[in-house]
């Protein structure tokens, strides 16, 4: 007996969850996202902090702060916090990132009343007890000291340090040993006053929510805390450097070297974004992209090279990340420096249309966990974007032409004027990196 296939039905138009908005008694915004079938709640409280809010001769307090949230608040100390974490099914952590500070918490959704009281309390009553902040710094300063013996946190450094210079984007997030280490636990309880407060909060809560009311939660754990710090600090305003430069960091003996090449971009609300978005995939964003044809395909320069979009809320970077062999360092330079000029104009309507459909089809996969949507959302509060950007983003991108897509590449992407960092053997790669005539070579010891 023969048996038909079971019918395929079309594919179903998809958006981002919609947010259901409302606002708590002390001024915390709150953003709740249905997810059915997300049994495992994903929380996130952001406050609009940008990092350079840290006083210049204390940065890293901000990063300690974050740290020392979790190890302590109310009448529990840090084993016992930790254990009603573990008794609910949660955890937690805090990052302070370049546009915002962020707590982050995952629970289930049977428990989640009990991980929202014990996240209000990480934030209104921490204790920063003395021996915890002595530990958290000291395993701060352990992690500078031994990011140093890693080409690729070194070489991201000093390109941050190239294109950035003296603005806070062009020095470490967690701060340098130095400041670190200057960082008290008066500070660290100061900044947490100044800057974690409701009227800059928003709540983020993703999951199933059928038999559960999130805002009443969130109510119960957040209204009774009323505290008022600062003032709102703004972003700060940070260009990339248009200054070619070409930085080596003499890794003796390397047997591979490490390579970033980096300059100015733009940021998602930038209306070029969706096209060169995909521009940016046929050119370097995909395993099949050019860079990565000739560098690791045609010629076995490298595993894989790969560029990248960063956008943060005032500034973009258009970066290119690649580990090669020692010998090829100048020769796989000079390859990506090609490649970026070379693909001005050059888009061809068959590589355009590969890139929508591969950006814009798998787009709903990425976000079928809770903890996908939450995430996302805390990226477009933090950048200044509407939460209907996803939708109106993945429309355009829909919609991005050849045409489209080389222009905006030819508007943004100018390889004349990129930043080279490579660690690696001087010996032997000084010679070739001056050969290309990119930039003057300027030659850096190994920290």
């Amino acid at each position: 007996m023969t048996q038909s296939p079971p019918a395929v039905l079309p594919a179903s138009a998809w958006r981002f969850p919609s947010a259901v908005e409302s606002a708590l008694g002390n001024g915390i915004r709150v953003l709740s996202f249905d997810s059915p079938g997300q049994y495992v709640v994903s929380v996130s409280l952001l406050f609009d902090v940008p990092l350079n809010a840290e006083p210049a001769e204390l940065e890293g307090v901000a990063g300690l702060v974050a740290r020392c949230l979790t190890r302590g608040a109310g009448d529990l100390a840090a084993d016992a916090f930790s254990d009603a974490l573990a008794a609910c099914g949660a955890e937690m952590e805090a990052a302070a990132n370049p546009d915002g500070f962020a707590v982050r918490m995952s629970v289930p959704a049977s428990h989640l009343a009990r991980g929202l009281e014990l996240m209000a309390l990480a934030v209104s009553a921490p204790t920063y007890a003395v021996h915890e902040f002595e530990q958290e710094r000291r395993l701060r300063l352990q992690e500078i000291e031994q990011a140093k013996a890693y080409p690729g946190s070194v070489t991201v450094d000093q390109l941050n340090r190239a294109l950035f210079g003296a603005a806070r984007a062009g020095r470490p997030a967690g701060g340098t040993t130095e400041a670190v280490a200057a960082v008290t636990r008066d500070d660290v309880v100061a900044y947490g006053a100044e800057h974690l407060q409701p009227s800059s909060a928003t709540l983020i809560l993703g999951g199933e929510f059928a038999n559960l009311d999130p805002v009443g939660l969130a109510a119960h754990a957040f209204d009774g805390w009323a505290h008022r710090g600062g003032d709102p600090v703004a972003p700060e305003d940070s260009p990339a450097s248009e200054r070619p430069r070409v930085l080596l960091i003499d890794w003796p003996d390397a047997p591979q070297a490490t390579v970033r090449v980096a300059g100015p971009g733009i940021t998602r609300g930038d209306p070029r974004w969706p096209a060169l978005f995909v521009a940016n995939y046929v050119v370097g964003a995909s395993f099949g992209s050019r860079l990565n044809t000739v560098l690791r395909e045609e010629k076995g320069f490298t595993y894989g090279v790969s560029s990248s979009l960063d956008s943060g809320r005032r500034v973009g970077l258009l970066g290119v990340s690649a580990s090669v062999q020692s010998g090829s360092t100048g020769e796989a330079v000079g390859d990506i420096l090609a490649i970026l000029r070379d693909a001005w104009g050059t888009l061809q309507g068959d590589e355009v249309a590969v890139a929508v459909r591969a950006t814009s089809d798998s787009a709903p996969m990425g976000f079928e966990r809770a903890e996908a949507v939450v995430g996302r959302v805390q990226l477009l509060l933090s950048q200044g974007l509407p939460l209907d950007h996803v939708d109106t983003n993945l429309a355009r991108i829909r919609a991005v032409t050849a045409a489209d897509a080389n222009a905006a590449y030819v508007s943004v992407v100018r390889p004349e004027v990129l930043t080279v960092v490579v660690a690696g053997d001087a010996a032997a790669n000084a010679e070739p990196l001056r050969a290309l005539g990119h930039a003057p070579v300027e030659v850096l010891p190994r920290p």
